[in-house]
């Protein structure tokens, strides 16, 4: 299931002054604006359009659910020892991040060729979920394994819909609503999961070495650009 609200929106604009350099590339021969005596520097600001930024409003930002089948990938999963672990995705959300990063250009000026720095917007998009898991130990018989994941795979329906009525009826940003959606999802699942593993007469001989609940995750898509 996905779905996308508002799009994300920014502003970048300058001052209607025009550049009056020409651009070019810098093979190793510029210098930095820094790097010029202080008054020559601000001849050179004072001739150029001041460039400003904007991000967008956190609230404002658009996003997309995540399909709760699809393959779900935690640094959690990672470095285990006589334990296994098994996770099951509640809730996704699909959001776009900004940063503001300074970035270079090169202009011939009559002080020779001269890198100016000016604000870049730059954006990665990433996933923040909330899931239910499990672990257990690496040598538990494949019939309790069952039945214990047939359990979460029971609760995690319920506590789904908790997580998604949750984060649609929260105020805030995305990531805001997604985190505060962890406590009741939370209690569902633990809930409805016990109530679940106590019907199977295994539960008592290894309750104590598994360990079960509900969190969330950042998970990075892309590289910033």
């Amino acid at each position: 299931m996905t779905s996308s609200l508002t799009q994300y929106k920014y502003n970048f604009y300058r001052s209607d002054k025009p550049i009056p350099y020409e651009e070019v590339a810098d093979l190793g021969d510029a210098i930095d604006l820094k790097d010029l005596p202080t008054d020559e520097q601000q001849k050179l600001l004072n001739s150029m359009p001041q460039f400003f930024i904007t991000t967008p409003d956190p609230e404002e930002v658009g996003y997309t659910f995540v399909d709760l089948e699809s393959h779900l990938s935690l640094p959690n999963e990672q470095n285990l020892v006589n334990k296994e672990f098994h996770a099951q995705r509640l809730l996704g959300v699909t959001v776009p991040e900004f940063k503001v990063v300074p970035c270079k250009k090169t202009f011939k000026t009559p002080l020779g060729k001269v890198n100016f720095t000016y604000p870049c917007l730059k954006r990665r998009d990433s996933e923040f979920c909330i899931y239910a898991y499990i672990y257990y130990p690496t040598n538990l018989d494949q019939f309790i394994l069952n039945e214990m994941i047939a359990c979460l795979e029971f609760a995690s329906i319920t506590a789904a819909e908790t997580a998604t009525y949750t984060f649609n009826s929260t105020s805030g940003s995305p990531i805001e609503r997604v985190i505060k959606a962890v406590p009741k999802t939370l209690e569902i699942f633990k809930s409805t999961f016990s109530n679940c593993v106590s019907n199977a007469e295994s539960w008592d001989l290894i309750k104590h070495d598994v360990e079960y609940g509900v969190d969330y995750a950042s998970i990075k898509l892309t590289d910033w650009y």
